[in-house]
């Protein structure tokens, strides 16, 4: 009886050192799984985890602003065994060939439906930011009271519509960038992966400004008859000046198009002056005073009236003049004015009270006859024109039908 119980605690004894020591034996593998199917077996899940690190982080220094993640799920299933079959190799070479990548992404939503996807949270802003500056000139407006003239001011700006995220794990395939983005706003043509598709912007970006316009207003022109002026004469009395108007206007555009203006403003910022001409009505004497002035403008006498090369020289010559101008000696009425072959360009003026006087070889007349000029009015300009040596003024003097001496009626 003793001795049955001895041998039975012993064999119990037994067999508990044998299980602690196989316990102590055994040793921790795990299976690695990617999206529950097996890859192989690793002695520390670290292996694993590093591989992944490293892969991603090789990724993501081909797209510097995205935040990459693996997609597939993967997991470990531990298993204690007396003998290690492990194979990093072969799970590490998996991982490698077969591990895709997701983009820690938001979906952009317009009035909720998904148009794109971006990086960040913060690229939906900067696509808010570029569909406002698409439609206006100053960025954030201005905080003036008073807009300017020539100027425009922002008022205000705002997207007719909700432009909304989520985040999201994302294919990097399906990335989209800001200005892809805005163009699908824009133009409502967006990718066969998304449904909506209209053809039409998706939101309406209204913008109203206020731009203050310059016009001028030109003056007026009053013409005021005087006696105090020859027939032909005119005189500026008062000189005009345009003046300006401003006008304040409000503009309201969608999408760029104006569907709004409206004038808040309009003042007359400076008047116009009126330019007064005065006109003569004064009838022009044509009959001369008998006084007369000297024809050119300047110039010296290169030959006088008298004998000159075996014939009788009727008048004087001068020239050595800057200014060509002719002028009238006295009041008188044009009876001649062409061209006459010794004389060239002639002109012939009655001074009525029994004078006449000749002016020769001009350049150009500017009077034909029946003309009523006034004393020292342009005629025309010196020439050589007709039987002449170089330029200058042949100049002649008649008393009732006889040759006078011009030097005993004019001089410098």
């Amino acid at each position: 009886m003793w001795k049955k119980v001895v041998i039975t605690v012993l064999g119990i004894a037994v067999l508990g050192v044998g299980t602690v020591y196989a316990e102590q034996s055994m040793q921790t593998v795990y299976h690695v799984q990617m999206d529950g199917r097996e890859i192989g077996t690793v002695t520390e899940k670290a292996v694993v985890q590093d591989e992944l690190e490293a892969l991603v982080k090789q990724k993501e220094e081909q797209h510097e602003d995205w935040n990459l993640t693996v997609a597939e799920d993967i997991t470990f299933k531990p298993e204690r065994v007396f003998s290690v079959e492990a194979d990093e190799g072969q799970v590490l070479e998996r991982l490698e060939q077969d591990v895709s990548y997701a983009v820690e992404a938001v979906q952009v939503q317009v009035n909720g439906q998904s148009i794109a996807y971006l990086p960040e949270a913060g690229d939906v802003e900067e696509v808010m930011e570029t569909l406002k500056a698409e439609y206006v000139n100053d960025e954030g407006g201005s905080e003036e009271e008073d807009v300017s003239a020539g100027e425009t001011e922002l008022e205000n700006v705002y997207v007719n519509g909700v432009i909304d995220y989520a985040p999201v794990q994302a294919a990097p395939s399906s990335i989209n960038t800001v200005e892809e983005t805005v163009d699908r706003i824009q133009t409502g043509n967006l990718s066969e992966q998304v449904s909506l598709s209209s053809g039409e912007p998706l939101v309406d970006v209204i913008v109203t400004e206020q731009e203050r316009e310059a016009e001028m207003i030109a003056h007026k022109v009053e013409v005021r008859n005087t006696d105090a002026l020859y027939e032909g004469e005119t005189e500026i009395h008062q000189e005009g000046q345009d003046g300006k108007r401003e006008t304040l206007i409000q503009t309201v555009t969608e999408n760029g198009e104006t569907t709004e203006e409206e004038v808040l403003e309009e003042e007359v910022v400076e008047d116009p002056v009126t330019q007064v001409v005065l006109k003569g009505t004064k009838p022009s004497p044509s009959t001369g005073s008998g006084n007369f002035v000297w024809p050119a403008v300047g110039g010296v006498i290169t030959s006088k009236q008298g004998e000159r090369w075996g014939r009788y020289h009727k008048g004087i010559d001068i020239a050595g003049v800057s200014d060509l101008t002719i002028k009238a000696a006295d009041h008188g009425k044009v009876t001649e004015a062409g061209y006459q072959e010794s004389f060239g360009n002639k002109v012939v003026i009655d001074h009525g009270n029994g004078y006449e006087t000749l002016y020769a070889h001009l350049s150009s007349i500017d009077v034909q006859v029946g003309d009523t000029v006034q004393q020292g009015e342009k005629i025309g300009d010196m020439g050589t024109t007709g039987h002449s040596t170089g330029v200058h003024l042949h100049f002649e003097v008649h008393k009732d039908g006889g040759l006078e001496n011009p030097l005993s009626h004019v001089s410098q």
